[in-house]
């Protein structure tokens, strides 16, 4: 079932090609903000969903570091047009609404699929100044050529294939679109960074600031938010010192993968979403369509070893080529192969790593 839901500059509400259910989701984001209790729950990759509560203060600098770290808050006649088709459930989705509240943005709110349809905007050239979307979303608008009708297109949600990647940095160059991977969390009201498609460098949002504990992982500040001493399960590597703010602090950084996903695999601390980005040229050209990631299984010699589990049918060949196409790797290659069916998903359209 289609339809468009859209927010205007001065708050009002409109049901665009007749009412559909999946709207009151949004609906219901909006009497959050009436009544000002904005609430948003975590996307359950790494657990059971959190609620969390949060100030108007919080969302509305959220919303304000958005503006400013993408220009979006200079002066002009001209009402900022912005599109989302994530679903009212996650805080990326609801995000965007309080956004568009707090900044006096036009919103227009495709029904949230993975393959969403894009109106024109309301612009003279039809393009919609900023967006969002996940990976799996911006792979469609990529194929159906809806590029064209963005700006600025942020992507979240989820790690972008590497594959991916070259691709949609390659179309939106041609479509004038510019594409940011966003990093952040329901706790920090999504993205405390972002990096350009086709670098490593995420550089952090206004009012944000950024270290590292002595295991490597990201701790955030980001006291108009509500954030404090934050420590994540993420593996960063600050940048060098080029990237100090005048106040001496640190203002990028490249992220490695999960702690929690960490291999100790002989002594070798591993990091599978390092390693995925190593490998996705070579097993793509193996394994082709078939979905896959790299996980730690238990080894009484090495303590941990490096497991490639791809999705769909057993194939014993398949494995074969795999492991002899990584064979030269040495210590860090994977040494068994596992098939799962089908990959389960959190709710978001994250992969369980089990």
């Amino acid at each position: 079932m289609s339809g468009i839901w859209r927010i205007t500059a001065k708050g009002g509400i409109q049901q665009l090609q007749g009412h559909v259910p999946w709207t009151s989701g949004f609906d219901a984001v909006v009497d959050q903000w009436n009544t000002a209790c904005p609430t948003a729950l975590t996307s359950g990759s790494t657990g059971v969903p959190v609620a969390h509560h949060f100030s108007m203060e919080a969302v509305q600098a959220s919303a304000q570091a958005t503006a400013q770290h993408f220009q979006l808050d200079r002066p002009s006649p001209e009402v900022v047009e912005a599109w989302s088709a994530l679903p009212a459930s996650g805080t990326g989705g609801r995000m965007m609404v309080w956004r568009a509240l707090a900044l006096g943005w036009n919103l227009t709110v495709s029904m949230p699929s993975a393959t969403p349809q894009v109106p024109a905007a309301g612009t003279p050239n039809g393009r919609y100044h900023f967006a969002v979307a996940t990976p799996m979303q911006a792979a469609h608008l990529m194929a159906s050529g809806q590029l064209q009708r963005f700006d600025i297109l942020l992507l979240g949600g989820a790690p972008i294939a590497p594959d991916l990647e070259a691709d949609l940095k390659q179309a939106a160059d041609a479509a004038g679109c510019r594409i940011e991977h966003g990093f952040g969390m329901t706790e920090t009201l999504t993205h405390v960074a972002t990096r350009t498609l086709g670098e490593d460098a995420y550089g952090v949002l206004p009012d944000v600031h950024i270290d590292c504990t002595e295991e490597g992982a990201l701790v955030i500040d980001a006291p108009r938010r509500g954030v404090q001493g934050l420590v994540t399960q993420d593996a960063v590597a600050l940048l060098p010192d080029a990237s100090l703010d005048p106040q001496g602090d640190k203002r990028a950084f490249s992220w490695l993968g999960r702690i929690d996903d960490v291999i100790n695999s002989g002594g070798l601390k591993l990091h599978p979403a390092a390693l995925e980005r190593q490998w996705c040229e070579m097993l793509g050209d193996i394994l082709h369509e078939r979905r896959w990631f790299i996980i730690g299984r238990p080894d009484n010699s090495l303590g941990s070893r490096v497991t490639l589990v791809v999705e769909g049918a057993i194939d014993s060949d398949l494995a074969q080529q795999a492991l002899q196409a990584l064979s030269h790797e040495g210590n860090k290659r994977p040494r068994t192969v596992e098939f799962q069916a089908v990959f389960k998903e959190t709710a978001s359209g994250k992969v369980r790593r089990t």
